[in-house]
């Protein structure tokens, strides 16, 4: 199993305060996989939302994206009514990292 670390320059303190504020069913905490390609960029997936996947020039900017992805698709599928979480997917060696998703946060934003 891998470990889950902290994502750097992530204050947890200030997104706890966040998730307490809006109701239930709009904060997710994602599992995503980080991987390094040849040229120092990286590619990152969600462990268990299958097809959600994005990229960045650094480690941050494809933590980023991916919770761009992970949003836009995570209302979607709300808006359809269900979910379809699947079972951990992990290829190769990768850096395990959690993100967290608030959608009630996103669309305020947007």
């Amino acid at each position: 199993m891998n470990n889950i670390e902290p994502i750097a320059g992530v204050e947890i303190s200030e997104k706890e305060i966040h998730w307490i504020e809006y109701p239930a069913e709009t904060c997710f905490e994602c599992r995503v996989g980080l991987l390094r390609e040849c040229d120092g960029s990286f590619s990152i997936y969600a462990i268990n939302l299958p097809g959600v996947a994005s990229q960045g020039e650094t480690e941050q900017e494809a933590i980023d994206n991916i919770v761009d992805a992970l949003a836009g698709t995570l209302a979607e599928y709300k808006s359809e009514g269900e979910i379809p979480w699947a079972e951990d997917f992990i290829e190769g060696e990768i850096m395990e990292r959690c993100v967290m998703v608030n959608l009630a946060e996103v669309a305020v934003a947007g």
